[in-house]
This record gives structure tokens, C-alpha cells and sequence, in this order.
């Protein structure tokens, strides 16, 4: 993308449309890291079952986040003229190719130990799919989304768990400042949980790809 949006606003704030972009932030860097990972002779075997963990939890964030787009983003911004319901069109249909693709993915991780070619194509094919997909939800959405600066509370503590867990992953390689900013807008019983959150990611990412620089980018393209 040769000129991808600021995850904050023009006045400095962030707004659900920078919660949004953290994810896609989140999809770019991960799927880098697997192609990285899986597009070489042969991964190694103590990397097997932390690579086949992680897709699982990849699989699920992508999953959920399609699932939120198309029951609870989508419908109020096809209200906003016929151009962009003609977008949301194309997105959903988007959505119907990658749900299927997960669950190859899921047979492809599952026999990663004997064969890496699946997988990979897999993950080649995702990335196909979603780098047009977010850009173009970047281009056409996310300015809708700009103005909305409160973040629901959660339901229930399950709830806020979930939240946390999904911000630490979406949180790292962004900068400190964006990060400032977001933590501005979130609920406090989400804050509580977020730090703890937090810690229990990095050393899980690092267990999967090792000691790798933490980037710091103001933009949903990853810098590392």
C-alpha cells in the first residue's frame, strides 16, 4: 500500500476505526511471519506445535473479526450511500472464500509435522485474499468509523478477557504513542486486564518466532 491511513486521527485520538486497523495490523504481521517460517526446506521440529498453536489462534481472531464485520459494522455502513453497500458486497463475499480457507488451514497445520507445502500454500492464499481486502476496507470504511471514539464495555469479566487477549495481540509492533492513545478510549475493567494480557502474548510470540524487534509503526502495514 503506497499511502496507508494513520491508525490515529487527524487531531491525534484514536477512534474504533484505530481498533480496527490494529487488527489488520495484526493479520499483515502474522501472516508475514508465517510465510517466513513456513517458505524455507524445512521448519524445524521444535517449531511444529508452536507454528500449528498459532495458526489456531490466528484462525479464530480472523474468524471473530469477520463474524463482528458482518453482523454488527457492515450493516449500519451499508446505510451510508449505494457505492458503499456495493463495497460491503464485496467484502462479505470475500468473507465466504476465507472461511473455508481456515479450515484447510486447520487440516494443512494439523499435518505440518510430515508436510509443509499445504500449509504454505494456504497461507499464501489467505494473504492473496485479505491484502486487497484490507486495503480496501481502509480506503472505503475505516473513514466512516473515524468519529466513533467509545469503546463498548464489556459484557461480562469472560467478555473483557477476550478483549484483552485480542488488544495484546493486535498491540505489538504498533507504537507507543498510538497504544497511548487507544488505552485512552477503552473501559477501565478492559485496562485492568490488558497489562497481564500483555505479558502472557509477548512470551507466547516470542516462543513461536523467537527474539524479533518489536517495531513501532503508526500505520496498519507492520514495520518489522
Amino acid at each position: 500500500m503506497s499511502n496507508p491511513p494513520n491508525l490515529l486521527n487527524d487531531d491525534g485520538t484514536a477512534s474504533i476505526a484505530t481498533a480496527f486497523m490494529l487488527s489488520h495490523h495484526g493479520f499483515r504481521r502474522d501472516l508475514g511471519r508465517f510465510l517466513a517460517a513456513l517458505d524455507r526446506p524445512t521448519v524445524a521440529a521444535a517449531q511444529t506445535d508452536a507454528l500449528r498453536e498459532e495458526w489456531k489462534n490466528l484462525r479464530t481472531i480472523l474468524h471473530h473479526h469477520h463474524e463482528a464485520e458482518d453482523h454488527g459494522v457492515f450493516p449500519s455502513l451499508q446505510a451510508q450511500s449505494d457505492a458503499v453497500a456495493k463495497v460491503v458486497e464485496g467484502l462479505s463475499a470475500d468473507h465466504r472464500l476465507i472461511d473455508p480457507l481456515l479450515e484447510r488451514g486447520d487440516r494443512a497445520f494439523s499435518a505440518l509435522a510430515t508436510s509443509q507445502a499445504d500449509a504454505l500454500a494456504v497461507v499464501r492464499e489467505l494473504k492473496t485474499i485479505l491484502d486487497p481486502h484490507l486495503a480496501t476496507e481502509e480506503a472505503e470504511l475505516i473513514p466512516f468509523l473515524r468519529t466513533a471514539k467509545t469503546f463498548p464495555p464489556p459484557a461480562t469479566d469472560a467478555e473483557a478477557d477476550l478483549y484483552a487477549q485480542g488488544f495484546a495481540w493486535s498491540m505489538h509492533g504498533v507504537a507507543a504513542d498510538v497504544l497511548d492513545r487507544m488505552c485512552e478510549m477503552l473501559p477501565e475493567v478492559l485496562l485492568a486486564k490488558l497489562p497481564a494480557a500483555r505479558s502472557a502474548f509477548e512470551r507466547r510470540y516470542e516462543g513461536v518466532w523467537g527474539k524479533l524487534p518489536k517495531g513501532a509503526t503508526h500505520t496498519p502495514i507492520p514495520d518489522m
